[in-house]
């Protein structure tokens, strides 16, 4: 088999498996929510064993005297970290690695270099949240990191899909700098999200679109913590819209439509935070929340690609 064959398979699997990765990280960010939500961030107090175990088998836990969590609990934290040491490391390293072996572009090495260095930090960064005892800073910057990899991967999807754009006019640099804005909004919500969540902020505010009755409480942390979540949301949401309505201008093909996903994305996630409040943090409900956001965070990603990548074309 000629180098040329080898190269020719490899462009053909990095495709399926860059989605499969973004899949994967989606998967993670999920796996973490609910481990937050559910308090089971130091059901496994040591790393990258669990109670001295590679498994944590029910049976063997029953043995240990202090074990003060479910056996659910344990298994979220366990799943967790098998899902980023058995499935997200190889295929990132199989992805990145084959992407710079058979790409000649420099940009695209560069983010596959700076891919696996994110990687690294993601995992030192996993088992150092171990170590701070789940703070929720130490979430906070565990959260973006795996946001951050999520969005450069999703970069490499984008290009080894190859997609051909049929546009005549560059993307105005404004318009860029608003999607990029909006990213950078929505992402810092969602890290504000973490905080609020371990650090028993989510019902701080017991009331929705306002925060308390009780006026006078406001100075305290947990109800600051949550005013500035809402805050940034609240930016974000304008930001969100903005974005749709220069879209809509532009009528960009595979993400002109988007607009549209966006913005009952957007609605459902507002509907779904008002949810978390009413219904006393629901952790199904709470989940969902995630999970829009996640999902807001892909589209808007993909946008800012596609249309940086449709400037660098036509240059």
């Amino acid at each position: 088999m000629n180098n040329y064959t080898v190269d020719s398979n490899l462009q053909k699997l990095i495709p399926y498996f860059s989605l499969g990765l973004i899949i994967l990280i989606v998967l993670q960010i999920s796996l973490g929510a609910s481990i937050r939500l559910t308090g089971s961030g130091l059901s496994c107090p040591d790393w990258p064993l669990c109670y001295g175990l590679w498994i944590p088998l029910k049976s063997k836990l029953l043995l240990i005297s202090d074990l003060n969590y479910e056996y659910y609990q344990v298994m979220l934290e366990w799943l967790h970290r098998l899902n980023a040491a058995l499935l997200i490391v190889p295929v990132t390293l199989f992805v990145c690695i084959a992407i710079m072996l058979i790409n000649k572009t420099k940009k695209i090495k560069y983010i596959a270099s700076l891919t696996l260095f994110v990687l690294m930090m993601q995992g030192l960064m996993g088992g150092f949240t171990v170590f701070d005892k789940n703070s929720p800073w130490s979430v906070a910057v565990h959260l973006g990191l795996a946001l951050i990899l999520l969005f450069l991967v999703i970069k490499i999807h984008l290009f080894s899909k190859n997609i051909i754009f049929e546009q005549i006019n560059t993307v105005p640099k404004d318009n860029i700098y608003i999607f990029i804005t909006t990213i950078i909004f929505v992402y810092f919500t969602m890290l504000m999200g973490a905080i609020v969540s371990k650090s028993g902020s989510s019902l701080a505010c017991d009331l929705w679109p306002l925060c308390s009755s009780d006026n006078m409480s406001i100075l305290q942390i947990n109800k600051l913590i949550h005013i500035v979540h809402r805050a940034l949301a609240l930016i974000s949401a304008f930001f969100v819209l903005w974005s749709c309505i220069v879209l809509s201008k532009l009528k960009i093909k595979y993400i002109s439509s988007l607009r549209f996903l966006i913005i009952i994305v957007l609605f459902m996630q507002i509907f779904m935070g008002a949810m978390v409040i009413f219904f006393e943090l629901n952790i199904l409900i709470a989940m969902i929340h995630q999970i829009l956001a996640v999902i807001l965070f892909i589209m808007l990603s993909t946008i800012i690609w596609i249309s940086l990548d449709i400037n660098n074309k036509l240059k």
